[in-house]
């Protein structure tokens, strides 16, 4: 046998040491931890409440991720909005008086426009007040001169610019002066003709100014039973008073005679 295999021999059939023995142990526990760590890792498997847990974890950062992209636009939307009331001042700032421009131009500017609003008042107040004047001269040739719009036909002008259509001609005794009549009669007044007031038993005596003089002119001449339709004027009525029409306004009658003795 050689010297070499002799060395060898002795080197496997001598005891070993306590430092090789601990460092085998530990390389041996090794080995089976990392086996025990993987067959657990293969055999385990995630539950539905982890399952649940984890889908929670992950809508929970998208929601981070997607409310920082909102704050990032709220960011940018309020930054664009800050430079356009910077710009908004400045271009303020350079047409005021005195921005951008000397004195001089900037009081003759000022000057200017103070007279082209002063114009425009004194056109539409020229302007407001013709037509104001045209309405009320249709009204009066209207109403004192039976001019403007035409009348109903079978409508007449009677004293002092009333206007009287009868609708039903009555059958019984005829409305003279100092008569003391019966009528039912309703009152219409205002831009839309609303009703104002109504009564269906008004007693009265003709001609001793007991009502408005457009009455006493209105329903001479009626008879019992008739229906007359009165149109009459502020001076033959109420004046310049509002009884709900208005003041000034035409008033409009319906009056029909009950008895007349």
């Amino acid at each position: 046998m050689s010297e070499t295999s002799t060395v060898m021999a002795d080197a496997n059939t001598r005891p070993k040491s306590k430092k090789e023995l601990r460092a085998e142990k530990k390389a041996a526990a090794k080995k089976l931890a990392a086996a025990k760590s993987i067959n657990q890792a293969l055999e385990q498997k995630p539950t539905e409440d982890e399952i649940k847990a984890e889908k929670h974890r992950l809508k929970k950062e998208l929601r981070k991720e997607r409310l920082k992209e909102r704050e990032k636009e709220i960011i940018k939307e309020m930054r664009r909005e800050k430079k356009l009331r910077q710009q908004k001042r400045k271009r303020r700032e350079l047409h005021a008086v005195g921005g951008g421009i000397n004195p001089q131009q900037a009081a003759e500017r000022l000057k200017e426009r103070r007279n082209k609003k002063k114009q425009k008042r004194e056109r539409d107040a020229v302007t407001q007040d013709s037509t104001l004047e045209s309405k009320e001269m249709a009204v009066f040739d209207k109403v004192f001169n039976g001019t403007g719009e035409e009348d109903e036909e079978g409508t007449r002008v009677l004293e002092m610019g009333v206007k009287a259509k009868d609708v039903v001609i009555g059958k019984g005794a005829t409305v003279q002066n100092n008569s003391l009549v019966t009528v039912r009669y309703k009152l219409f007044g205002g831009k839309f003709g609303a009703l104002i007031d109504s009564n269906n038993k008004f007693v009265f005596r003709v001609g001793k100014l007991e009502v408005i003089q457009g009455w006493d002119i209105g329903v001479l001449g009626m008879k019992v039973g008739g229906t007359r339709k009165l149109v009459i004027p502020p001076k033959a009525g109420y004046g310049s008073k509002d009884i709900g029409a208005g003041p000034g306004s035409l008033l409009y009658f319906d009056i029909t005679v009950i008895s007349c003795t």
